[in-house]
C-alpha cells in the first residue's frame, strides 16, 4: 500500500471511528429523551426497518438471550413502544410490533439527522453512493461476524465459569 493510500485509509478509519461514537452520543441522547435503554432502542430500530417479528427473530437480530428479550419487550409494552399481536396467519404465533407512538417519537427525534442526511447524500454521485454503500455493508457485516463470534465465546465462558 502506498503511503498516500495508507494515510488516507487510516484517516478514513479514524472518521468512522468518529462517527460511530458520535451515533453512540446521539442514540443514547435519544433513549434518555424517550426513557428508553440502549437494549430497547436496538429492538425499537428492528422493528421500525424490519416490520414486525417474533420474539426469537427480535433476539436473535439484536444479540440478547431469551430471557432478555422478554425483559425488554414487558418493559417496551409497559412504555406503550411495542406491543405483542397474535399472527393473523398463524393465532399459535405472537409477532411484536412497533407502536404508532414509538413511530412518531421516534421521527420527531430523527427528523433533523433525516433531512440533513438526505442534503449530505445528495452531495454525491450516483457512483459515489455506490462505493460508500459498499464500504459500508462490508463494515457491517465485519462487525456482524466479529459481534457473533465474541457473544459465542462470552457464552461460553459464562457455561465454563457456572459450571466450575
Amino acid at each position: 500500500m502506498s503511503r498516500q493510500k495508507r494515510q488516507v485509509a487510516e484517516e478514513l478509519i479514524t472518521e468512522v471511528r468518529r462517527s460511530q461514537l458520535a451515533t453512540d452520543r446521539f442514540d443514547q441522547a435519544v433513549a434518555d429523551a424517550l426513557g428508553l435503554n440502549r437494549t430497547d432502542m436496538r429492538c425499537i430500530d428492528v422493528l421500525e426497518r424490519e416490520g414486525s417479528q417474533t420474539a426469537g427473530q427480535l433476539a436473535e437480530a439484536t444479540g440478547l438471550t431469551s430471557g432478555a428479550m422478554t425483559t425488554a419487550l414487558d418493559r417496551l409494552e409497559r412504555l406503550g413502544y411495542a406491543r405483542r399481536v397474535r399472527d393473523s396467519t398463524d393465532r399459535r404465533r405472537v409477532l411484536v410490533e412497533i407502536t404508532d407512538e414509538a413511530h412518531n417519537a421516534a421521527g420527531e427525534l430523527f427528523g433533523e439527522i433525516a433531512s440533513g442526511g438526505g442534503r449530505l447524500l445528495d452531495r454525491y454521485t450516483a457512483g459515489e453512493l455506490e462505493l460508500l454503500l459498499k464500504f459500508e455493508r462490508g463494515m457491517r457485516e465485519l462487525n456482524e461476524q466479529q459481534a457473533v463470534r465474541l457473544e459465542q465465546e462470552n457464552r461460553a465462558r459464562q457455561t465454563r465459569s457456572s459450571t466450575a
